[in-house]
């Protein structure tokens, strides 16, 4: 259970270094972005394959970003791409679809949530509530309790500590600042 928990954070160590490359003006060599993103493809697609517990969590959120268009560049396309090779190679078991499409709704619903509240569209406390993307982490919460499989809940929040906590923001924009002036 450790080892999985650790995989997921360090895809959303990863995961954040490649947003960060992609949207915020992280300066990257093309190599070094597309090995950021092949790996945390590569990390989340291992968890996804063996630990099947995580696979419709997993799953779903691979689908959320590509419904909902934010696979929007390269370092992102090289996760998708490894994550796609590695299912082909390993596989994926069976899947609970009932599982698998509720957290596709909760991964929508973060994911549109989360451009609402971007772009200034909502206001007040439901606007914080999907800045943090915490429609996830709700329904992981809900299986888990329903389930007694408490490692979804942990692997998510795992996750978005990995992505939202390893770098806070005026670390992120330090470091932005320092790429630029290589």
């Amino acid at each position: 259970m450790l080892e999985a928990v650790l995989l997921v954070f360090s895809a959303g160590v990863l995961t954040r270094i490649a947003d960060m490359a992609a949207d915020d003006g992280l300066k990257l060599s093309r190599y070094t972005g597309y090995a950021t993103g092949a790996l945390y493809g590569f990390l989340i697609a291992y968890a996804i394959t063996h630990y099947p517990l995580l696979a419709e969590l997993g799953i779903a959120v691979i689908a959320a970003v590509l419904i909902t268009s934010k696979i929007d560049h390269p370092v992102h396309a090289a996760g998708l791409a490894t994550a796609i090779i590695f299912f082909t190679v390993y596989g994926i078991g069976p899947l609970s679809v009932p599982l698998l499409a509720f957290f596709m709704i909760s991964g929508a619903l973060d994911e549109l949530g989360n451009n609402l509240s971007d772009s200034g569209r909502i206001h007040g406390l439901i606007s914080r509530f999907f800045k943090y993307r915490l429609t996830m982490e709700l329904a992981a919460f809900s299986v888990s309790c329903l389930t007694g499989n408490w490692m979804v809940f942990l692997a998510m929040v795992s996750y978005d500590a990995g992505f939202t906590y390893a770098f806070p923001a005026s670390f992120r924009t330090k470091l932005i600042r320092l790429s630029r002036q290589r």
